[in-house]
């Protein structure tokens, strides 16, 4: 009995042996150097040989590492090298950045003049972050929302009668957010309107926030501004997403290309026109940014600061986010940052 089993295990190790030598030959094809092949030949080494896989999982967990680039004045762009892995990111309009990581727990650094960078030690897990210029919000996992930083406007004092909210966002001294039931509330400085709420806004389902006026995306899928801006192009349509910078408005159609509106004395509405289909958006103070399909990041308009230089080992990215000059992005675990055929998470494996 013992010798059969013997004789069956030996014939898996030949099975499985032959199998890691047909991947790693198909793998040296152009068209065949994956994450899912290089991950068979992983599998197939460990059922053979009885390799521990731990090493790989270990890498693996590492996605979502965290990039800036750009004005690094105030150490904005300075990751903290205990961050680890980050589920969200978020350039603040004060020279700051605010990150989510994995555990849900917020994390914040740069410019820290009215405490923007200082996490409430009862914060908790979060699932969104947004920046002001002063000010930082995020959105409990409860759909809560807390603010800290400056208050001199009230940005701070979240309205009593708010209760849960589905998405945060600011502007340079306001606070909006999409309560519950899809209406919005904003408050803080309100020198332009732009914590007046249209009376026939209706439900919504994103909303941004710039320097003197506010934007939503309502659930029909049409754009709305408040406050001092110039409105919406009459040929926009239904669209998927918005975001802002200081003076421009930026918006992906249902069709996933990008519209630019605004202020454009940098480019930052000029949007390149080999761009194709965007998944994400952001703005800073005067760039714009987005996220192809394919993962890769574009970044047009103000470079003074070399926000719109993206890092030739930048590879496949998950999210984006602009500070005033900074640009900010998570990388993703497949990414191949080196180029040679293999993602990141592997490259350490032993």
């Amino acid at each position: 009995f013992l010798k059969l089993l013997l004789d069956f295990w030996l014939l898996g190790v030949i099975l499985n042996a032959f199998q890691v030598f047909r991947l790693i030959r198909l793998s040296r094809s152009p068209n065949m150097k994956s994450p899912n092949i290089l991950l068979s030949i992983v599998a197939a080494v460990t059922m053979t040989f009885g390799v521990s896989t731990s090493s790989v999982q270990g890498q693996a967990d590492q996605s979502g590492l965290v990039r800036a680039w750009g004005d690094n004045e105030l150490g904005q762009c300075d990751i903290p090298s205990d961050l680890g892995a980050c589920t969200q990111i978020a350039g603040g309009y004060g020279r700051h950045t605010i990150a989510i990581q994995q555990s849900g727990f917020v994390r914040a650094w740069g410019w820290n003049i009215s405490g923007q960078c200082d996490i409430p030690s009862d914060l908790g897990v979060c699932t969104q972050i947004a920046g002001g210029a002063y000010h930082s919000i995020a959105l409990q996992q409860s759909g809560l929302v807390r603010a800290w930083g400056s208050n001199s406007f009230g940005t701070c004092d979240i309205p009593s009668d708010l209760g849960v909210c589905t998405q945060i966002a600011v502007g340079y001294f306001h606070t909006i957010a999409i309560q519950q039931s899809g209406l919005v509330r904003a408050w803080g400085w309100n020198s332009s309107g732009q914590c007046d709420i249209p009376s026939d806004l209706g439900p919504c389902t994103q909303i941004a926030g710039s320097y003197i006026y506010s934007i939503a995306l309502q659930q029909n899928g049409l754009v709305r501004t408040w406050g001092w801006t110039g409105g919406v192009p009459s040929d926009l349509g239904v669209c998927t997403q918005i975001a802002a910078g200081d003076g421009h408005i930026i918006a992906i159609q249902q069709s996933g290309l990008v519209r630019a509106w605004g202020q454009n004395d940098d480019g930052q509405c000029n949007v390149p026109s080999d761009l194709g289909v965007c998944k994400q958006i952001s703005g800073g103070a005067y760039h714009t940014i987005a996220l192809q399909q394919s993962g890769l990041v574009r970044a047009w308009g103000k470079n003074n600061s070399g926000q719109c230089n993206i890092p030739s080992d930048l590879g496949v990215c998950t999210r984006i986010s602009g500070g005033t000059y900074h640009t900010i992005a998570i990388q993703s675990n497949t990414s191949d940052v080196d180029s040679d055929g293999i993602p990141a998470y592997l490259d350490n494996c032993q």
